[in-house]
């Protein structure tokens, strides 16, 4: 169903009751931001967006510019990163439930008057580049882009907005387009404005995990794909080794091969190597890595299980059209040391709608349930290979 066009602005919104549409939205947004995907956002990610808008608009105004900078910075300071004192904002790295609750706090009031002078005027005007009041679709599409959306949806929202059919829209209607987006929580009414919703089985919608022998034989499997050297242990090596294959095979630039690395060493690090007591191992045989993980799944590790599965996803996913396809699907499991026979047969289980490509809801569904899930009838529990 296409929603109506939206003409409220953020003053006509009641105050957000912060429902489950609202928290697919944040989610939504935040991803499109961590586009890199370190599983983090900091002050690089917000100083990321002008820099992509002034090299999309080389004929943008040195004030507009001046003023989109201050925007994206007072954005981090006052609103995103509400959860640290201020002196610690400039290098803390914002987890997704941490952005989350700073909306929470900041939405119904800060917020809503900071929006259409701190957000909505900066980012019209910094397209607006011929300053006539208006934007076109391709001006539209362009700064979109700076948020990763692809084009497709940013011309199903452009149009619908346009209401008159120009082919242009003026500041009220894109501070209708944002507003709408913060402050809806209208499922049929509502704006995907940043793309497609999220719509995955997230780590807290799993229950408790009892750990048992179905789950049990998945993490056999896993320790075997992780023992890269065949040793019967895995050590930081085996992981190190992992994230270098990836980069390799993926033809990954250096960010996106650091988020790998950066990801995988984490994993490893926080982990794999440590038990409860927080002794680190420098190697773990199959039986420690068991006993380690049936402590960590349903304690902290399981909020940070997407954020892993969502970095191995964006390392490969290079087109920025949130898809992989079958080639880069088969890097990312190869990595891993799973077969391409493997790999290709997975690959049309985890293409659900086969269009032949694979969104991260559908990635992240098996990623998610791989370590969470104990049905032993599971399609998913084969995602690293046939468990026994």
């Amino acid at each position: 169903m296409t929603p109506a066009p939206s003409t409220k602005t953020e003053q006509d919104f009641a105050d957000c009751a912060f429902g489950d549409f609202w928290l697919r939205k944040m989610r939504t947004l935040y991803k499109q931001l961590d586009a890199v995907g370190n599983g983090y956002l900091c002050l690089d990610d917000m100083i990321e967006l002008p820099t992509l808008l002034l090299d999309a608009f080389p004929k943008m105004a040195t004030e507009s510019g001046d003023t989109l900078v201050k925007s994206m910075i007072d954005l981090w300071y006052g609103f995103l990163c509400t959860s640290v004192d201020e002196d610690d904002r400039c290098h803390h790295q914002l987890l997704e439930n941490d952005l989350i609750e700073s909306l929470k706090r900041t939405l119904n009031t800060g917020f809503k008057e900071h929006l259409y002078e701190g957000l909505v005027k900066p980012l019209f005007q910094a397209a607006d580049c011929d300053a006539d009041g208006l934007i076109s679709m391709l001006e539209y599409k362009t700064m979109m882009r700076a948020f990763k959306v692809p084009d497709r949806d940013s011309e199903l929202i452009f149009k619908l907005q346009d209401t008159e059919h120009k082919g242009k829209i003026g500041l009220e209607t894109f501070r209708a387009i944002l507003a709408n987006y913060f402050y809806s929580e209208d499922e049929k009414t509502g704006l995907r404005v940043f793309g497609p919703l999220i719509n995955y089985k997230r780590p807290e919608d799993f229950g408790e995990v009892a750990c048992g022998p179905c789950w049990e034989g998945k993490m056999r499997c896993m320790f075997r794909r992780l023992d890269i050297a065949n040793e019967g242990k895995i050590s930081c090596k085996d992981f190190i080794q992992i994230a270098r294959t990836l980069s390799v095979r993926s033809h990954l630039d250096k960010q996106r091969s650091n988020a790998v690395m950066r990801a995988i060493l984490s994993l490893w690090i926080k982990f794999i190597a440590v038990d409860k007591d927080g002794k680190h191992f420098a190697s773990i045989t199959e039986k420690e890595f068991i006993k380690n993980m049936r402590t960590l799944i349903n304690g902290k590790f399981r909020h940070e299980i997407d954020q892993f599965g969502w970095t191995f996803f964006k390392a490969v996913e290079t087109s920025g059209d949130g898809y992989i396809q079958l080639q880069e699907y088969r890097n990312i499991q190869e990595a891993w040391g799973v077969t391409r026979e493997e790999a290709d047969g997975f690959f049309k289980v985890l293409d659900l709608d086969k269009d032949n490509r694979i969104s991260s809801d559908e990635y992240l569904t098996a990623w998610c349930d791989y370590f969470l899930g104990e049905d032993p009838h599971s399609k998913y529990k084969a995602l690293f290979g046939p468990v026994y």
